[in-house]
């Protein structure tokens, strides 16, 4: 795909990797649409970058008319979609037996990306691409303990993205994209020491940057060969064992 004056929504792009992904898409000549919930600041910085063409658009994933108007939106101004990247996402320590810890991981790491990728299909027609961004913990043995509802609700997008791929071939493409450690906010306050540590674990020994992952998102995006993949750039995290 060439994705010069394609029309692209990324969802979480106030920072981390949906602010690096945002950028390269838009480098790429994409008119970018990216989503952003309570982080203004992030979102200007995001929208500085992508410049003239990009758009930001306020989403709480908790609230389907809210995701429903961003569509409205995107039909009132483009006509049409071309490209969806599934990045938002929340994770933190939750309980093995905690009913809510779970429904609030699955509605925004799960349920709001099948709303979302109904409604961006509905735009799409017949021919798009979709890309999802799920964990290194969604992949078989690779689990951390204290985080069980994030890893679950990656495993099940990991295989909800092949079954789209399933049903929407051959003109709608679906792939994602498995991370391991990546720096970004989602760790919380950590100090450069800390990430520094954290970095070691993984097989290359530092922590990916947002960037890095973007440059797997453009790739994956523009192959016409590829669907139903889950592609691993974890560091070599998933290969340690002692």
């Amino acid at each position: 795909m060439d994705l010069k004056d394609k029309v692209a929504v990324v969802t979480g792009g106030s920072s981390g990797m949906g602010q690096a992904i945002s950028i390269s898409l838009a480098k790429e000549g994409c008119k970018v649409i990216f989503t952003y919930n309570s982080n203004e600041k992030g979102a200007a910085e995001t929208l500085k970058e992508i410049g003239k063409d990009g758009l930001k658009f306020k989403v709480d994933l908790h609230k389907e008319e809210e995701m429903a108007a961003l569509f409205g939106f995107i039909k009132d101004k483009h006509g049409k979609l071309d490209i969806l990247v599934n990045n938002a996402g929340i994770n933190r320590p939750r309980g093995l037996f905690e009913p809510n810890d779970w429904k609030e991981i699955f509605q925004v790491d799960l349920f709001s990306i099948v709303y979302i990728t109904g409604k961006a299909v509905e735009l799409m027609g017949t021919k798009g691409k979709i890309l999802n961004i799920t964990s290194v913990y969604g992949e078989g043995k690779a689990c951390f303990k204290g985080i069980a509802p994030y890893g679950a609700a990656k495993a099940a997008l990991n295989h909800y993205t092949q079954m789209l791929a399933k049903n929407l071939a051959p003109g709608i493409l679906v792939n994602a994209v498995a991370p391991g450690y990546v720096q970004t906010p989602l760790w919380g306050k950590k100090t450069d020491k800390e990430f520094e540590d954290s970095g070691k674990e993984q097989l290359i020994e530092r922590m990916i940057m947002p960037e890095e992952i973007a440059e797997m998102v453009i790739a994956v995006i523009k192959s016409d060969a590829m669907t139903g993949e889950i592609v691993l750039v974890d560091g070599g995290i998933s290969l340690k064992t002692v």
